[in-house]
């Protein structure tokens, strides 16, 4: 099963047709394709909430700096190895420590489905996880956060708190998302203190959105011994606190981060339709993890708007900044025909 056509290893020309510098370019453009085939079944299904959300975070940091366009190039070329080496070095600790469970809710994953052996995911770890480090270290603002992530990925896949429903979705993603944003930010330019408020307002959203990522795992955390919400309190009791409790403190913690508010009634409207819309699908129970998946990424969608929302100093609601909001539509789109695509490999 190939993530990308052409990516299966023995569809090159046998070395043995390659010689001298031929064969060596041969042999690492092999090696270079089989990694980056390997780095998209790792973390294919993340980019929506990794790799993304960074750069359409960054985009109100452009926007804000006063950095020549030369430079902020440069720093993209930056942002960009970053974003995959934060979402590449969590994935394979967690897929390291979570192969029962993929062998159950995802076992098109590398590790079950054979693609890679637990022995390469391992070294590849230590390579990853190496290189996120020195890159923090080149850039070195950026290193509290890229410490505070490598210890938030131990804590979820090392700990028994980790794998609890309170440290892993109130702690642990909570931390992940300021480490993901506040990075995405300060690689771009420095810190505000409106970025900061947008920053915290997203993680705590994050936060108790990931308790609908749980709806759809059951029986892959009840494997491995998680303790979600829905395994402690029970399916539905767990759809009803989160359509009561978690959600109205989605809009609590916008509100408190000045994310919509204030604003035209119109987008107060959108924010609280969303939110509603969100929990009458909370409250659909058994109707599938499939049906529970689409809704986990619903937020994902109501994510990428809000931040396009904040992302630029420019009049929040202007004709121009909603111009500008086409790039990140555009990301959305081939991230979401992508996905769609890859998904049908994986199937076939």
């Amino acid at each position: 099963m190939a993530y990308v056509k052409g990516l299966v290893p023995g569809t090159y020309p046998p070395l043995s047709t390659f010689t001298g510098m031929n064969a060596v370019l041969h042999t690492a453009l092999s090696f270079v394709l089989r990694e980056f085939d390997v780095f998209l079944a790792f973390s294919w299904r993340d980019w929506s909430t990794t790799i993304i959300p960074s750069f359409i975070f960054s985009i109100g940091a452009a926007r804000s700096s006063v950095l020549p366009p030369r430079v902020l190039c440069y720093r993209y070329l930056l942002l960009l190895p970053w974003s995959i080496l934060f979402v590449y070095s969590f994935n394979l600790s967690n897929q390291i420590a979570g192969v029962l469970e993929d062998q159950i809710n995802k076992p098109d994953r590398p590790i079950p489905s054979g693609k890679v052996t637990l022995k390469g995911a391992k070294l590849r770890r230590i390579v990853v996880v190496s290189a996120y480090l020195a890159l923090s270290l080149y850039f070195p603002s950026i290193l509290p956060e890229t410490i505070g992530w490598i210890l938030t990925t131990a804590f979820l896949n090392l700990t028994p708190a980790g794998h609890h429903w309170f440290g892993k979705n109130c702690i642990g993603m909570v931390t992940g998302v300021w480490a993901q944003f506040n990075s995405g930010w300060k690689i771009i330019s420095p810190m505000t203190d409106q970025s900061t408020r947008f920053v915290w307002a997203f993680a705590f959203w994050f936060g108790l959105a990931a308790h609908i990522q749980d709806l759809r795992d059951i029986e892959g955390d009840t494997a491995i011994g998680r303790q979600t919400l829905p395994i402690v309190v029970g399916d539905m009791r767990a759809r009803l606190l989160i359509t009561l409790i978690a959600i109205p403190l989605q809009a609590l913690a916008l509100k408190l981060g000045r994310i919509g508010h204030p604003g035209p009634a119109s987008i107060l409207l959108a924010l609280a339709f969303a939110h509603v819309i969100i929990g009458w699908r909370v409250m659909q129970a058994g109707k599938g993890s499939a049906y529970d998946h689409r809704t986990y990424m619903a937020c994902d969608t109501i994510d990428h708007d809000l931040l396009a929302m904040v992302n630029s100093e420019l009049p929040r609601y202007s004709p121009t900044h909603s111009a500008s909001l086409l790039p990140v539509r555009l990301l959305d789109r081939l991230y979401d025909r992508g996905r769609k695509i890859v998904w049908r490999k994986s199937q076939g």
